[in-house]
């Protein structure tokens, strides 16, 4: 199944497209809308995640989890919370 679509303008500039995601599980749908850019003609593109949800049940998430879990960052705090 195709997430996405897309048609770009008709322009002579190269299209350099910024895809701001407001969250970040697998990847999956963001890099789907890259690949669709792309495929349309886009030169690059760019992703920004603003938020990301790490399953700790989920055995590849494991490394990452070890990672953080004696540093400063609490995955289970929004930063947009923090003072």
């Amino acid at each position: 199944m195709d997430w996405f679509a897309a048609e770009l303008p008709d322009r002579r500039e190269p299209v350099r497209a910024l895809v701001i995601d407001d969250t970040w599980t697998t990847g999956a749908r963001a890099q789907s809308l890259a690949y669709a850019l792309k495929q349309a003609g886009a030169e690059r593109v760019a992703i920004v995640v603003l938020g990301r949800h790490v399953n700790p049940d989920h055995p590849p998430s494991a490394p990452l989890l070890a990672a953080i879990r004696n540093s400063i960052f609490d995955p289970a705090v929004c930063a947009a919370e923090l003072d």
